[in-house]
C-alpha cells in the first residue's frame, strides 16, 4: 500500500505496544494482536517480521519508556515479551490464513471438476444426439479402413442396418465410376500427407443400385499429432446427379433432333485442340462447362479472334511502302490491278491462281496424293501452322461445317413444322453417316451442323464424310406427302492438336463453307490458306477504311489519254491508290468494293473527284499548249445513287474553278443497263452542264448499241478484250472487224472512242488507222504522279 497509508495504519498499533510496554502488570495480550494486525494489512512479507521485531528491540523501550521507573534489565524483559507476543500472532494469522486459502482451493477444485464432468456428459449426449440425428451420414473408421462407428443417416443411405457395415474396410466399398486419382488421395490421407480430401463417390446400395455421395473425410490426429482415425461425412446427391445430370444432357443436346448442341460441340473441340494430354483425359466424355455465347454458330468473338490471330498475314497483291513501281498484281481472278472495274489500272494482268479445290455430289474425286497421306498446309486449310513438324505423326483432326441450302424457302413456304420435320430427318441421316466412335455431328442451331473426326487421317476422313453426307442427302426427304429436295454446302477444315485454335479453324472451316455455296452449293470445299488470307484481308481493311481517309492515306495516280491523231496526251485517268501503313500500295481492287459494302465510297469518290479537278486546273494554269487536259474520274454504281451526286460535283467544280468540260465521268456499261429514266436523270443533268459522260467497259455486258441512243453519254471506252488480236502484226481480222464496225456505230452516233489496254506500237496504229479517237495503256506510260503525264513510253510491253 503506499506508504501514507501505510504510516496511518501503523501508529495505531505501534501506540498499542506502547501501553502495553507500560501497563502494570504486563499484558501480552495487545502484541498478539498487532501481531494478528499485521497479517491482516498484508504485512507479511518473508522479510517483514525480523524488521519488525528488530525495530521494537531498538526504539520501543528507548522512545516509549514504563512510566515509573524501573530497571533497565526489567525494561528490556518486558519488551521480550511484547516481542514474542507479536510474533506468536503474527505466525498464527499466517497460519489461519494459509489454512483457508487450501480450504477455498480444494472447494474450487471439487467445483471445477464436478463442472468438467458435467460438461463433458453434456458434451457426449449432445455429440451423440448429433451423431445419431444428423442428416448426413458420419462414420469413423481406422487408418486400417476398418469402419468403427456408423450413424443412422448411413445405414439409410446403403440400405443396410449399421451394425453390419461395422468391421467392414471401406477400401471394399471402390466403385467403378469412381475419380481415377481416388484410391492415391486415400492414400495420401491415411499417411499423413494430407489433412482431408472431397469428391464426389459412387457407392453400391445392398439392392445394387448406385449411391452418389459428397464425401468429405478428415484425418485425426492424436495429442501428438500422431493419425489416428479417418472421419467421413456423406451427403446423398443421387438425385441432385441425376437432376444435374438431365440437366446437362438437355444443355448439351438439341431438343428438336436430340444431337449435341453447340456447346457440347465446342467442348469436345476444345478439348482435342488442347493437345493429347487434354484430348485424351477429356475426350468425348461428358464435359463439364458450357459455351456462353449462343448468338452464332460458332460462338461469339470466334471471327474476330481468327483475325486478330492472322493480322499480319499479308495481303495478296500489296506492295512494300517503299515500291516505286506500282505495277499491278493478278488477284484471285486473273485481273491486275485497276483491271477491274469501277476503278483500275486500265491494262491487262497476269493468269490467275489456280482455286481451291471443288467437290460436287456427283464428281467426289479426290485430291492430288494417297488417300492417307498427311494433310498440306494447303489442305489443312491454314489450321495447322506446325505441320512441318511431323505432322504426319501427330494426331490429327477433321471438321465439316454443313449448312443447308434454300432453307429458308422451305419455312417461307411450309411452315416451320414442315422445316422441324426436316431438320429432323437430315439429322438422322448424318448421324448415319458416323463410321466410328471417334465421329460426332452436332446441329448449333438453325439449318447449320458440324461434324468433327479425330485420328490420324482426319483430313482424308473429313472428307470421306463430306461425301456421304451429300450422298445421304440427294435422296429427297418425304414429309406430309411431299418430296423435299435437299442441298447443302460443306466446308472441311483439318489441323494437329495442340497446333491451333477453335478460332482458327472455324474461320478456316466457315470461310469453305462459303465458298461452297458460293460455287452453287450442294457441294464441299476444302479449306485452303489463301482462301483465308483473302477473308482476313478483306476484314484486316475494312477496319482500316475511314482512318484511311481521316489520315489522308489515299493518293491519285494519272495514266495518259492519248490523241491517236497526232499522239498528244488529250488529257489523263485519275486511279486512287491506298498507301497502306502494313501492306503497302493497294490498288482499287483491293478496297473499292469494300468502300463500297461500307458507305465509305461516297465521302471517297467526293475526295477523289475534288483531288482530280484540282488537278486539273493545276494542269491548265501551268499552261500546257493545245487546249486545256481533260481528267476522267470514275463513279461506282453507288455514287450513281447517290442523292447529291450532281450538287456534289457542281460544288467540286466551283471550288476548283474548272470548266465542267474539263471534266469526264466514267460509268461501267454493266451499272446502266436495264436503267430506267430516273437513274439516268443525274447523268443527264451533269451531261447538260458540260460534263462529259463516258461508257466505260464497252463490249463486256450485253452491248445493246440501240440502247446508246437512249444514253446521255459522249464517249465510249471500249474493252481491251477486243483488240487483243492487233498487239502483234497481222492483226487477227475477226477484231479488227468488230472494232471497225463499234467504232463507225459510234462516230454515227456522235460519239468519241477510247480504247484501254493499249500495249503495243502495232496495237496503237491498227487503232489510229480504224479511226479510234483515244487510247491509253502501257504501251504509253504507266499510271503516274500527275507531273510525269506527258513524258509517253511508246515502249512494247504485251508478250505477244
Amino acid at each position: 500500500m503506499p506508504e501514507g497509508e501505510l504510516v496511518e495504519h501503523l501508529v495505531p498499533l505501534a501506540r498499542r505496544l506502547r501501553d502495553a510496554l507500560r501497563t502494570m502488570p504486563l499484558d501480552t495480550q495487545p502484541a498478539y494482536e498487532v501481531g494478528q494486525a499485521l497479517v491482516a494489512a498484508r504485512c507479511d512479507s518473508a522479510g517483514g517480521l525480523p524488521v519488525t521485531l528488530g525495530v521494537l528491540d531498538a526504539y520501543l523501550v528507548l522512545y516509549c519508556p514504563p512510566r515509573r521507573p524501573m530497571p533497565a534489565e526489567e525494561s528490556r524483559a518486558r519488551c521480550a515479551r511484547l516481542q514474542h507476543a507479536l510474533a506468536a500472532g503474527f505466525a498464527h494469522a499466517l497460519s489461519e490464513r494459509a489454512k483457508g486459502e487450501q480450504e477455498s482451493v480444494s472447494r474450487e477444485a471439487l467445483a471445477a471438476r464436478a463442472a468438467a464432468e458435467q460438461a463433458l456428459h453434456d458434451s457426449e449426449a449432445r455429440f451423440q444426439a448429433v451423431f445419431d440425428g444428423a442428416v448426413i451420414g458420419v462414420g469413423v473408421a481406422d487408418l486400417n479402413g476398418q469402419v468403427l462407428l456408423v450413424n443412422d443417416a448411413v445405414a439409410r443411405m446403403f440400405g443396410r442396418p449399421g451394425d453390419h457395415l461395422l468391421g467392414e474396410n471401406v477400401v471394399d466399398w471402390a466403385h467403378p465410376e469412381d475419380a481415377p486419382a481416388a484410391m492415391e488421395i486415400y492414400h495420401e490421407l491415411i499417411t499423413g500427407q494430407r489433412e482431408h480430401f472431397r469428391m464426389e463417390k459412387p457407392y453400391y446400395r445392398g439392392d445394387g443400385s448406385v449411391l452418389w455421395t459428397n464425401l468429405t473425410v478428415t484425418l485425426l490426429r492424436d495429442a501428438h499429432g500422431k493419425p489416428q482415425y479417418q472421419l467421413a461425412l456423406m451427403e446423398d446427391i443421387t438425385e441432385q446427379r441425376r437432376l444435374r445430370d438431365r440437366l446437362r444432357y438437355e444443355a448439351t443436346h438439341d431438343e428438336l433432333t436430340g444431337l449435341p448442341n453447340r456447346t457440347l460441340f465446342f467442348e469436345r473441340l476444345d478439348a482435342v485442340i488442347a493437345g493429347p494430354a487434354a484430348a485424351e483425359s477429356t475426350e468425348f466424355a461428358e464435359p463439364h462447362a458450357a459455351d456462353a455465347d449462343r448468338d452464332h454458330p460458332a460462338g461469339a468473338g470466334w471471327e474476330a479472334a481468327a483475325l486478330a490471330e492472322a493480322e499480319a498475314e499479308a495481303i495478296p497483291g500489296s506492295s512494300s511502302p517503299a515500291a516505286t513501281d506500282h505495277a499491278p498484281v493478278p488477284d484471285e481472278h486473273g485481273l491486275a490491278a485497276d483491271e477491274r472495274r469501277p476503278w483500275r489500272r486500265g491494262t491487262d494482268g497476269a493468269a490467275a491462281p489456280a482455286p481451291g479445290a471443288a467437290y460436287g455430289p456427283g464428281d467426289f474425286a479426290r485430291p492430288p496424293g494417297p488417300p492417307d497421306e498427311p494433310a498440306t498446309d494447303r489442305e489443312a486449310g491454314g489450321c495447322a501452322p506446325g505441320a512441318g513438324r511431323g505432322a504426319d505423326e501427330a494426331t490429327r483432326f477433321g471438321m465439316c461445317y454443313l449448312d443447308l441450302d434454300g432453307f429458308r424457302a422451305v419455312n417461307d413456304s411450309l411452315g416451320h413444322i414442315v422445316g422441324d420435320h426436316l431438320l429432323i430427318a437430315v439429322a438422322e441421316r448424318l448421324q448415319g453417316c458416323l463410321t466410328s466412335p471417334s465421329q460426332i455431328v452436332a446441329r448449333p442451331g438453325g439449318d447449320e451442323f458440324f461434324a468433327l473426326t479425330v485420328g490420324p487421317t482426319a483430313q482424308r476422313d473429313a472428307i470421306d464424310l463430306a461425301e456421304r453426307m451429300l450422298r445421304a442427302l440427294a435422296e429427297p426427304v418425304r414429309i406430309k406427302d411431299r418430296d423435299l429436295l435437299v442441298r447443302a454446302s460443306i466446308g472441311v477444315a483439318s489441323g494437329t492438336r495442340g497446333e491451333t485454335t477453335r478460332a482458327a479453324v472455324m474461320r478456316s472451316v466457315d470461310i469453305a463453307m462459303y465458298r461452297a455455296k458460293a460455287a452453287g452449293g450442294n457441294r464441299y470445299e476444302v479449306a485452303d490458306a489463301a482462301s483465308d488470307a483473302r477473308v482476313i484481308a478483306r476484314h484486316s481493311l475494312t477496319n482500316g477504311l475511314p482512318a484511311a481517309l481521316e489520315k489522308g492515306e489515299f493518293f491519285i495516280e494519272y495514266q495518259p489519254l492519248v490523241r491517236l491523231e497526232d499522239g498528244t496526251v488529250r488529257g489523263a485517268e485519275a486511279l486512287v491508290r491506298w498507301l497502306h501503313p502494313v501492306h503497302g500500295v493497294l490498288g482499287p481492287d483491293q478496297f473499292i468494293t469494300l468502300a463500297e459494302n461500307t458507305g465509305l465510297i461516297v465521302p471517297l469518290g467526293r475526295w477523289v473527284l475534288a483531288e482530280a479537278a484540282r488537278q486539273a486546273r493545276a494542269w491548265r494554269d501551268a499552261g500546257h499548249d493545245g487546249e486545256p487536259l481533260r481528267v476522267n474520274v470514275n463513279l461506282s454504281p453507288c455514287q450513281l445513287r447517290y442523292p447529291d451526286l450532281v450538287s456534289d460535283t457542281v460544288a467540286v467544280l466551283d471550288e476548283a474553278g474548272l470548266d465542267p468540260a474539263a471534266l469526264c465521268l466514267e460509268v461501267t456499261e454493266n451499272d446502266l443497263i436495264g436503267a430506267d429514266e430516273e437513274a439516268l436523270r443525274p447523268l443527264r443533268q451533269l451531261a447538260d452542264l458540260g460534263v462529259d459522260i463516258a461508257l466505260d467497259d464497252f463490249g463486256t455486258g450485253y452491248s445493246n448499241l440501240a440502247y446508246l441512243r437512249r444514253l446521255p453519254v459522249s464517249t465510249l471506252k471500249l474493252d481491251r478484250s477486243f483488240t487483243l488480236g492487233m498487239q502483234r502484226a497481222p492483226a487477227d481480222p475477226v477484231d479488227v472487224k468488230i472494232v471497225e464496225g463499234i467504232v463507225s456505230l459510234a462516230h454515227t452516233l456522235d460519239l468519241a472512242v477510247t480504247v484501254e489496254g493499249v500495249e503495243t506500237g502495232s496495237q496503237a496504229e491498227h487503232l489510229r488507222m480504224l479511226g479510234c479517237d483515244t487510247a491509253q495503256g502501257w504501251y504509253y506510260a504507266r499510271p503516274g504522279p500527275p507531273d510525269r503525264l506527258h513524258e509517253l513510253a511508246l515502249t512494247d510491253v504485251a508478250s505477244g
